[in-house]
């Protein structure tokens, strides 16, 4: 290789270096110790901390922020869960909107709906009420005959239906108790729907009712929906 060759081979390669430097950027950070370091490479250690990419003339081109900590990243992600609970929370009460100004013409129809279905309860009340005290009645006098039997067969006969007779009072109760539960879960439905429909009638009495065909229930499926 002749000198000429040799320098222009050496000349090559101080160019191919300058320009992969230019190519690879030039960087800014602060270590830990609030050291300021510039270089063309970003320690491993560095990429969590806060770095400014330069140009040529040493501006900052792009800045790399920090990445969150653990405890930021969990406050993050408690207000982004909080956030989808309020949006959630907001569209269950437009739905609920939607159906009570559908439904409803005044605070009187949602009267009548409420009474309506309480009756239906109350009616189931009783019936249950009524078997059971019969059922009672019945048992009590199959226990006072089953004490004056000798035969061993006759009172285990009795036994066997006195065992029956006690669970189905003991479903009985069961029902009733529901019935109740059921009562109070409707009583505070209507109570809540109540005040909620007398606001939204009273922000805008003369705005029209939804169409009844698109709305998603009518007055007479509303019984089932309280």
């Amino acid at each position: 290789m002749s000198v000429t060759q040799a320098k222009y081979f050496i000349a090559l390669v101080f160019h191919l270096i300058i320009v992969s430097s230019a190519d690879a950027g030039l960087y800014r950070w602060v270590d830990a110790e609030g050291n300021v370091h510039y270089s063309d490479v970003i320690p491993a250690e560095t990429n969590s901390r806060e770095h400014s990419e330069l140009n040529e003339q040493g501006m900052t081109v792009k800045t790399f922020p920090a990445a969150p900590t653990p405890e930021e990243t969990a406050a993050r992600q408690r207000q982004e869960t909080l956030a989808k609970l309020r949006n959630a929370l907001e569209n269950k009460q437009q739905e609920q909107d939607k159906y009570l100004l559908a439904n409803y013409e005044d605070v009187a129809e949602l009267d009548a709906v409420f009474n309506s279905k309480l009756e239906v309860l109350d009616k189931n009340t009783r019936s249950i009420q009524e078997r059971r005290s019969s059922l009672a009645s019945r048992l009590e006098a199959i226990r006072m005959q089953a004490r004056k039997l000798e035969s061993a067969a006759e009172r285990k006969k009795l036994t066997g239906y006195m065992q029956e007779a006690e669970q189905t009072l003991a479903s009985y109760d069961y029902a009733l108790q529901e019935n109740q539960t059921e009562q109070d879960r409707l009583r505070q439905r209507y109570e809540k729907d109540r005040q909620r429909l007398k606001k939204l009638l009273s922000a805008s009495p003369l705005s029209p009712r939804p169409d009844p065909s698109k709305a998603p229930a009518t007055l007479h499926v509303a019984l089932d929906r309280q």
